[in-house]
C-alpha cells in the first residue's frame, strides 16, 4: 500500500510530523536515558546504569582513540556520546511497528533516519562541525591553507571532497534504514494479507512470513547498532584528518 507524509506548511516552509515526532521522541528518550544513569554517580559502588553509561563512554572512547589518537577532548566526546545513542534509537524505532492513519495513509511513526532529509541534516552538521573544531584549534589561516594541500592546483578537488564526504556520510545511513523498513513493510503485508485466500491458505501464508519477519527484525537491530557505530567512527575520523590536514 502506498503511503503518504504528514506535512504541514508554516510560513511557506513544508514540515513533515512524523519527523518532528519521532527526532523529538529519540532526542527525549536519550536525555531521559542519560539522566537517569548520572542522577546518582558514585565511585564507591556503582549502580547497574551507571555502570552502562559509562560502558557507552568508554565505546566511544575507544572509537576516538582508534580514529583521532586521542580521547581528550571533552567536546567531541559528548557529541560521540549524544551522537550514537541517537542514531541507535532512532534506526530502531520503526522496527517494532509503524503507524499508517488518515484518508491519504499518511505514515506518522518511522524510523527518523530512514528520512534522507535527516540522514542528510545530520551529515551536513557534523561535517561542518569538523570544520569548526579545525578552526578553532588552528585558526581561520591554518584552515584555508589547509585545501592548498598537498599543491596548490589540488584545491578544487579538495573542496569537492568535502561535499562527497557529506553526501556518503547521509546517503550510507539513510539506505540502510530505509531499505530494512521497505522489506519490514513487504514481509508484514504478506502477513497482514495471507488471509485474504481463506483461513487455512492465509494461516500458511501468515506463517511462513512472520518467521522472515522476526528474522527480519532481528537483523535490522544489528544493522541499526552498526550503522550508528559507523556514522560515530567517521565522524571522528573526519575531524582527524581536518585536524592533522590543518596542523
Amino acid at each position: 500500500m502506498h503511503s503518504g507524509r504528514p506535512l504541514v506548511q508554516v510560513f511557506g516552509l513544508t514540515f513533515d510530523y512524523s519527523i518532528i515526532i519521532t527526532s523529538t521522541f529519540s532526542a527525549g528518550v536519550v536525555l531521559l536515558f542519560v539522566y537517569l544513569c548520572t542522577r546518582n554517580i558514585t565511585e564507591e559502588k556503582p549502580g547497574k546504569m551507571q555502570n552502562l553509561m559509562e560502558w557507552v563512554i568508554n565505546f566511544v572512547e575507544n572509537i576516538m582513540v582508534n580514529s583521532m589518537g586521542r580521547k581528550d577532548n571533552f567536546f567531541v566526546l559528548a557529541g560521540g556520546v549524544g551522537l550514537i545513542l541517537y542514531l541507535f534509537l532512532s534506526n530502531i524505532l520503526g522496527i517494532p511497528f509503524s503507524v499508517i492513519a488518515g484518508s491519504d495513509h499518511a505514515t506518522w511513526w518511522k524510523s527518523p533516519t530512514a528520512d534522507a532529509h535527516v540522514t542528510m541534516t545530520l551529515a551536513i552538521m557534523m561535517i561542518v562541525y569538523t570544520h569548526y573544531i579545525s578552526i578553532r584549534m588552528f585558526g581561520f589561516k591554518m584552515y584555508v591553507l589547509s585545501f592548498l594541500k598537498p599543491f596548490k592546483p589540488l584545491v578544487i578537488i579538495n573542496v569537492i571532497e568535502q561535499f562527497c564526504t557529506t553526501l556518503t556520510l547521509g546517503f550510507r545511513l539513510f539506505g540502510n534504514i530505509y531499505a530494512g523498513e521497505i522489506m519490514l513493510a513487504i514481509l508484514s503485508g504478506l502477513v497482514a494479507n495471507g488471509f485474504d485466500g481463506g483461513f487455512l491458505p492465509g494461516l500458511g501464508i501468515g506463517l511462513a512470513a512472520a518467521l522472515p519477519m522476526i528474522i527480519w527484525q532481528a537483523f535490522c537491530l544489528f544493522i541499526a547498532g552498526i550503522q550508528a557505530y559507523i556514522f560515530v567512527t567517521l565522524f571522528m575520523v573526519y575531524i582527524g584528518i581536518r585536524i592533522n590536514e590543518s596542523a
